[in-house]
């Protein structure tokens, strides 16, 4: 035996000898068969796509059917795109923070005008104000909760619509709302099923990473469907880092009564306030997307390609859409560096595949192929993005004669429909292809595996012992 022979991996493609490959469905008499490679993976792999799935509060009039289809559609989405389901947690969590530092900051000013103010109503209100803010103080649940549409605001000229945490701060900040009572506990209760959907989730995914891992120590082959999952896996973990304080499947918002009218509020807005909104009528204070934002550009090709969340059935709307990038101030370079590694990370676990044994060699091929496509495609968007940022405005004056779009958005959204499909479309259906054949050949893979990805870990090696 060679000494090449002797450190080659358990899944190298090294001169495969039949002998050494088990063909067919393996039973587990003694260590583990197929059954439990695909119970295992499918089982680790629902539970987080399931799981992970922290939905804005549903709009009144949809039932706990649509509810259910919504989250299946969801789920469907996320086996395709896992990594852009973190991305969205991330962009969710930078709002949440500045929405804690919004109220940090307008509870200063409060302390301030309370010396400076000589009004008595003015200082009453003050008073009451900072009074609440210190015994309810606005936390990361609070900002997630309103965010995902648990706060609606009650004016008497208007139906109810929700506000964002942005908002939220705005209509307090000028005196339309006090600052709500609203207990994090209460906010907790709400929610239905967090803490034991998250256990169960977070012990099954520890417990298939240790294994995992254990049979990468001890030399077994690993699966290309447990690989897959592994990466599934990195997502999630992730994303629940993102979302720890989001509430889970929460039905019903909290009102929020004002006793000025809506109107009052638009015309001491200004001229701000009198575009036209496409959510609720005080777009104008949520911010227009920013270029800090990974997210926008995505979802906007998907809009072009499959008109995923162009339509509105009425105004305003009942609740918030899950795609909409929520930071006022945009991302940090600190989070953009983070996702960007992140999502290099992920696509790079499929290249850990690159010399594991597969049943035919066109499979491993397409394999190799596959990875090597969603790593560049993701470089290609990173790239696109950075070009479109600095280039916006020129673009917009050789290509369209426009002297105001300033940012890729604002430009993608000068081309026709028809232009912006064959634009976004290769790239789009290039991408769910090869995410395609991950995810199939994790399943057809299972036909022909090395010997050693039935053999079982032997854990005694990892314990201290005589």
């Amino acid at each position: 035996m060679t000494t090449s022979d002797t450190f080659a991996p358990p899944n190298s493609t090294t001169h495969p000898k039949s002998s050494e490959l088990a063909i067919g469905w393996i039973s587990q008499p003694n260590g583990r068969g197929t059954i439990d490679i695909l119970q295992s993976c499918a089982l680790t792999t629902f539970l987080c796509a399931w799981s992970v799935l922290f939905l804005n509060i549903a709009a009144e009039r949809e039932t706990r059917l649509d509810f259910f289809k919504n989250k299946i559609r969801w789920m469907a989405f996320v086996m395709f795109f896992p990594e852009v389901l973190t991305a969205i947690a991330a962009e969710q969590w930078r709002s949440a923070r500045q929405s804690v530092e919004d109220f940090v900051q307008l509870r200063k000013e409060w302390e301030v005008a309370l010396d400076s103010s000589k009004s008595p109503e003015k200082l009453s209100r003050i008073r009451s104000n900072l009074s609440c803010i210190k015994s309810f103080p606005w936390t990361m649940r609070h900002a997630f909760y309103a965010d995902m549409g648990g706060l609606r605001l009650d004016c008497p000229d208007f139906t109810p619509f929700p506000i964002d945490s942005q908002q939220t701060v705005y209509l307090i900040r000028y005196g339309y709302l006090d600052y709500p009572e609203i207990k994090e506990r209460a906010i907790w209760d709400k929610n239905k099923a967090d803490g034991f959907a998250r256990f169960l989730c977070l012990v099954q995914i520890t417990w298939f990473a240790i294994q995992a891992f254990g049979r990468c120590a001890q030399h077994l082959a690993l699966s290309t469907f447990e690989l897959s999952t592994l990466a599934f896996i990195f997502c999630t973990i992730n994303t629940f880092f993102f979302l720890q304080h989001k509430p889970l499947d929460v039905e019903t918002p909290i009102a929020l009564q004002s006793t000025t009218k809506l109107e009052e509020i638009l015309i001491r807005a200004g001229d701000q306030a009198r575009e036209r909104y496409n959510d609720t009528p005080l777009d104008f204070i949520r911010p227009r997307t920013r270029t800090t934002s990974l997210i926008a550009p995505f979802w906007f090709g998907m809009r072009a390609v499959f008109r995923w969340g162009s339509k509105r059935d009425s105004l305003p709307v009942m609740t918030f859409s899950n795609t909409d990038p929520v930071p006022p101030r945009g991302m940090k370079l600190s989070d953009t560096l983070y996702v960007n590694f992140f999502a290099l990370a992920y696509y790079s676990i499929h290249l850990a595949a690159w010399h594991f044994t597969f049943p035919t060699p066109v499979e491993r091929i397409l394999w190799r192929t596959t990875s090597l496509t969603l790593l560049g495609l993701l470089i290609f968007y990173l790239f696109a993005i950075a070009f479109g940022t600095v280039m916006a405005s020129r673009l917009a004056r050789w290509g369209f004669n426009n002297n105001e779009a300033n940012t890729i958005l604002a430009v993608a959204s000068l081309l026709p429909p028809w232009a912006a499909f064959l634009v976004h479309s290769p790239v789009i259906i290039t991408y769910i292809l090869a995410r395609s054949y991950i995810i199939v050949e994790g399943f057809v893979s299972l036909r022909t595996l090395p010997k050693s990805a039935f053999e079982s870990i032997n854990w005694s090696n990892f314990l201290p012992h005589l």
